[in-house]
């Protein structure tokens, strides 16, 4: 099984994951910078000012599309980073090539195993704020148990998805029999995810309800994104190292996926 001490030193190791950090960051923080415009500008909706909010989004619409590539290439890194680490490989994965259909198809797996967890743990936490009816210590210790349960199904759903090459593969069942095999091992990459996940959401309500001045967001948002970048890195090394201490078990790698690069036994020149 992975350490956390190792996942946590990973992304530090080799030049891949210092360069994302070093050239990502200022990309993200350009592209979701005027997020707190918008939030200025849509403020008037609230008083029925809807002429601005259609005069003003679709301004934001180039924006949106530029972050959503950008960020869609940064996931497909972390996908093989997960890779890389399941098939037992300590150096960081290249970077992969910009490919519009590559990077809408990693989406659309994250998309998907979000949604499943969202899924598998969306009605019990909504029944549980039902019954509970306010905030209790009884009530945190649930929904907080069911944060984690969705989280962990998440994360396993996303390797499947990746690993298999399909979304069909982030099924209940493939999900569920991976997480049973494993067992009682992987509550700490279940532990790991729900602590990066609510990490990262309390940064997003800090930025957006916390800090005072606008020089506070931005200077922090650039701070917001290296987190993240940090975080994306040590789940996906957990999870991919997981899954190499109990590749017996599992048994889920037939080939190495045709999307997923190597740094092994590639060529540095052409002529080489």
């Amino acid at each position: 099984m992975p350490g956390i001490g190792e996942c946590l030193l990973y992304q530090l190791s080799d030049g891949p994951g210092l360069g994302l950090f070093v050239l990502f960051p200022p990309v993200l923080w350009i592209f979701s910078l005027p997020v707190f415009d918008l939030i200025a500008i849509m403020q008037p909706l609230t008083k029925g000012n809807w002429a601005l909010g259609l005069l003003v989004l679709p301004i934001f619409l180039p924006l949106l599309f530029g972050f959503a590539m950008i960020f869609g290439y940064v996931l497909l890194f972390f996908g093989h980073i997960l890779v890389a680490s399941a098939v037992g490989e300590n150096d960081h994965p290249r970077w992969p090539e910009w490919l519009p259909s590559e990077i809408s198809e990693g989406i659309g797996r994250w998309a998907w195993a979000v949604l499943f967890g969202v899924a598998m743990i969306g009605l019990p936490t909504f029944a549980c704020w039902k019954y509970f009816g306010k905030t209790t210590w009884l009530s945190g210790i649930v929904i907080g148990s069911l944060f984690l349960v969705g989280a962990g199904m998440a994360q396993m759903a996303l390797a499947a998805a990746l690993v298999h090459e399909t979304v069909i593969a982030a099924n209940p069942y493939t999900v569920g029999v991976a997480i049973f095999r494993i067992g009682w091992r992987y509550a700490i990459p279940c532990v790991v995810g729900s602590v990066a996940l609510a990490t990262i959401g309390l940064g997003v309500y800090g930025l957006l309800f916390r800090l005072p001045k606008m020089w506070m967001e931005a200077v922090s948002l650039w701070g917001f994104w290296v987190l993240v970048l940090y975080l994306g890195m040590v789940v996906m090394r957990m999870v991919g190292l997981t899954y190499h201490a109990h590749a017996v078990d599992l048994v889920w790698f037939r080939r190495r996926p045709r999307w997923a690069s190597t740094r092994l036994h590639t060529q540095i020149y052409a002529n080489s």
